[in-house]
């Protein structure tokens, strides 16, 4: 067979290659000299070699090409050390990365995440269809704090290198995801299960927001009970089939005129929710770096000498406006917390300002 390496690349991406389709053609990839028995192959993946040749028949599907006798022959020729991968097929494979090691994940290094203690939600991708969608969960799984990710019939298979590529570090989410076959054998061990469902579905369940979910699942993983939370395909979403293995249903309260989001925003949202529900961050703060916000006692200080200076350079002459200025300044300067090294600045002003005037000729009266 004398494909080019772009047919069999084409080919490649036209069949879903699934995890057993992977292994194969891993093992076939990795063997010394891409040559291995039908045999070898077969003990390297734990399947039998039918499974090999059903990938094969697919792949000259994708080709559009007549199937040989041997349908082997379409990956790999004869040889007497064994089936010998067709150049061009093996340079699809390098070139699709189909090695873990050697996958490209970009510039940023791998961040060193690991699950939390105890319980903690899992975040189950039901059919999902791109890997960059998953890699860009996995990223928003990683800012939130979460780490248990479960792919249900991914449509292009797992794993994917795309996905890493986008993670941005999060590759340990992404090395650890498990891939089930259908939604139930995906929360088969889970005794709490939330459908993230941004249409109405005319069924008796209880509903919450993106925040109150958050907080139910703080409660349940403290109780040690497992949970999980289903976000749906990027086209449709969840079916009736996976709303029916959930118990409770998440709604976001958006703009009702365009509630469109992606999958790797929604997962966000609730990655944020769940980790600001015991995030202590205060909500509002003055960020003062090495100073400290001054104390009553030398704000007053300050004011004092301010309502002194200006007394002597002749600011505030007025009689009847003085307590009213005086006011004003003080109102001015209590209104907002200033810091213990921004009333050492404004001293130095006004002593500046107090030094200008006597060299002016004139002195302080």
């Amino acid at each position: 067979m004398n494909e080019s390496p772009e047919a069999f690349l084409d080919a490649l991406h036209r069949i879903a290659l699934t995890d057993a389709k992977r292994a194969w053609l891993r093992a076939h990839l990795d063997a010394p000299g891409c040559t291995a028995a039908a045999a070898t192959l077969a003990a390297a993946t734990g399947q039998p070699i039918a499974a090999y040749r059903a990938l094969a028949v697919e792949l000259a599907a994708a080709l559009d090409q007549a199937v040989p006798e041997e349908p082997l022959a379409l990956l790999a020729a004869a040889t007497p050390a064994g089936w010998r991968l067709h150049p061009g097929l093996a340079f699809a494979l390098g070139a699709l990365r189909l090695l873990p090691e050697a996958w490209t994940r970009g510039s940023k290094p791998a961040a060193a995440l690991t699950p939390p203690p105890g319980e903690s939600p899992i975040i189950v991708l039901v059919r999902p269809q791109l890997a960059d969608n998953i890699g860009a969960v996995a990223r928003a799984m990683a800012n939130g704090g979460l780490f248990h990710l479960r792919l249900v019939a991914p449509r292009d298979g797992w794993p994917q290198d795309r996905a890493w590529r986008v993670a941005s570090g999060a590759d340990a989410i992404l090395n650890a995801a498990e891939v089930f076959p259908d939604t139930s054998s995906a929360v088969a061990d889970c005794q709490r299960v939330l459908a993230t469902c941004p249409r109405q579905r005319h069924i008796v369940i209880p509903l919450r927001t993106a925040r109150a979910a958050a907080e139910d699942l703080r409660a349940i993983n403290a109780r040690g009970l497992r949970a999980a939370v289903l976000f749906g395909p990027e086209r449709a979403g969840l079916e009736n089939e996976d709303i029916a293995c959930a118990d409770t249903l998440v709604r976001y309260p958006l703009n009702p005129a365009h509630m469109s989001l992606n999958l790797a925003q929604a997962a966000m949202i609730l990655a944020y929710e769940w980790w600001t529900a015991a995030e202590p961050t205060p909500p509002r703060q003055l960020q003062t770096h090495a100073t400290r916000i001054a104390t009553k006692g030398e704000l007053e200080g300050f004011l004092d000498r301010l309502v002194g200076e200006l007394d002597a350079s002749g600011f505030l002459d007025h009689a009847p406006k003085r307590p009213g200025m005086v006011r004003n300044l003080r109102h001015w300067f209590e209104r907002g917390e200033v810091t213990e090294q921004e009333l050492r600045t404004l001293h130095g002003v006004v002593t500046e300002l107090s030094r200008g005037r006597m060299r002016r000729g004139r002195p302080d009266e």
